[in-house]
């Protein structure tokens, strides 16, 4: 079962959310930015992540770390992308978090019972002296049981993913934009 959101340039993958914004910045600052950007930053991620972990606490059950970029294992990094992956069960209270050194390892594994998450932040030009920032997220499901496990969790969290997500943007294009 295909996202709604998924479109036929993404047909590889079982989940995909896109969000884009224009930033007065060259790329190098704009990637430097993602870089630098922390998901702490952002006053709305406490009580997001405090619904998060309530089935945890229902449970009695420890509650994840928040996750930030550097959880992230970094797959790719040219002068105008970067490209992240995270592999876990995310609909588990604990997210079921795989954690990879290199990229060859985060490739290599092959893991069925977890999900893969691909997140990419890619630069573009746009108008003058603007950079376009793209962010993806893709979500691969390798066998039908994950794709169950996984579609309840996309269909709540979703919303409330891309809403932050355009928030990074917006502080991402702030911030950059106060620098130069």
């Amino acid at each position: 079962m295909r996202s709604k959101s998924a479109c036929a340039t993404r047909e590889a993958f079982d989940f995909s959310e896109r969000h884009s914004i224009l930033i007065r910045a060259r790329p190098a600052t704009v990637l430097n930015g993602v870089r630098h950007y922390r998901l702490g930053d952002d006053a709305l991620l406490r009580p997001a992540l405090y619904l998060r972990g309530l089935p945890a606490r229902l449970l009695r059950a420890p509650s994840p770390p928040p996750l930030e970029l550097q959880d992230f294992t970094l797959l790719s990094q040219t002068n105008r992308s970067l490209i992240y992956g995270l592999k876990g069960a995310f609909w588990q209270t604990n997210y079921g978090l795989r954690r990879f050194d290199t990229s060859m390892e985060f490739l290599g594994d092959r893991d069925a019972s977890v999900a893969t998450l691909i997140l990419s932040f890619m630069t573009g030009p746009a108008t003058r002296g603007r950079t376009r920032l793209v962010t993806q997220t893709h979500i691969l499901c390798p066998t039908s049981h994950v794709r169950r496990c996984f579609l309840p969790y996309w269909l709540v969290i979703r919303p409330v993913s891309g809403l932050l997500r355009r928030r990074m943007l917006s502080q991402i294009k702030a911030r950059c934009e106060r620098s130069t």
